[in-house]
């Protein structure tokens, strides 16, 4: 996570995962015997597992006072399974259904190196043009953006500056002013926060969600930290790279101004 404006270096970054998302105008040729083909084409680059889940449903971010509004087709086909290409090393997965396409990094082993944005967006956007390229080959369309979708999940495991919920006033920001009444997280056996910030520039939304959740198959228990920036650069000709940097920017800003300095440091060993 590094910034124009300051640089973040961490020695043990809580990045647990990155998706990153093309949400595209349904493509109604798309068939389940194409998916098939679509695995063999990535098979060769060690996606050697699928695993079949039901597909996500579109969610358009629209701000307010925008003129268009979103527009979703209505078609008679029966539904598509979303499926995964799992990678052989589990830490990538290509999600392929009618409308989407996505690639996830993940950590699978607490010891796993992060590997940075850049080298993530650099695998994701060489998938998703080859992709589009399957795609024009088995003349069943185009792929058409209708929007980027870029998220983060942070994890904070048991243990690593907080025990119980009563010490969530020393890990975020915004509840700092709670930790000074010792009886208001007493007791707290769930935390869950949502909120979402228009991002203009880009255009898009932001959104934030913390949680308490138990980590399988570990079972290990942490504080889950999700951002979510989704949109669609207004002039689409732009490159899909500028739009998914200045993603990334916006959630670094909100992610160094969201924890305290004792966590950024004492736990992620911020340089």
């Amino acid at each position: 996570m590094d910034s124009p404006k300051k640089k973040l270096d961490f020695a043990k970054p809580p990045v647990d995962e990155v998706v990153l998302s093309v949400l595209f105008k349904p493509l109604n040729k798309f068939l389940a015997p194409h998916l098939g083909e679509i695995w063999q084409e990535f098979k060769q680059d060690g996606f050697v597992r699928i695993l079949e889940q039901p597909p996500v449903n579109p969610t358009i971010d629209i701000l307010p006072n925008e003129g268009d509004e979103a527009k979703f087709e209505i078609s008679n086909l029966p539904p598509l399974a979303r499926i995964w290409f799992i990678h052989e090393d589990d830490s990538q997965i290509l999600q392929v259904q009618r409308d989407r396409f996505t690639f996830n990094w993940r950590r699978t082993d607490s010891n796993q190196k992060y590997p940075g944005f850049s080298a993530i967006f650099e695998n994701f956007e060489g998938f998703y043009e080859r992709f589009g390229e399957i795609i024009k080959s088995l003349a069943i369309g185009s792929v058409t953006p209708s929007q980027y979708e870029l998220t983060y999940i942070d994890q904070l495991r048991h243990g690593e500056g907080w025990n119980t919920l009563n010490d969530v006033g020393k890990i975020y920001n915004m509840f700092i002013d709670s930790q000074k009444s010792d009886l208001f997280w007493e007791g707290a056996e769930l935390v869950i926060f949502r909120t979402s910030f228009p991002i203009h520039d880009l255009p898009g939304r932001l959104h934030l969600a913390i949680s308490n959740r138990v980590k399988m198959p570990e079972q290990l228990h942490t504080l889950q930290t999700d951002f979510t920036m989704r949109g669609l650069p207004e002039n689409t000709a732009l490159p899909m790279e500028m739009w998914f940097k200045a993603a990334r920017d916006q959630i670094r800003e909100k992610f160094v101004n969201m924890f305290t300095e004792d966590i950024q440091t004492q736990i992620w060993g911020r340089k």
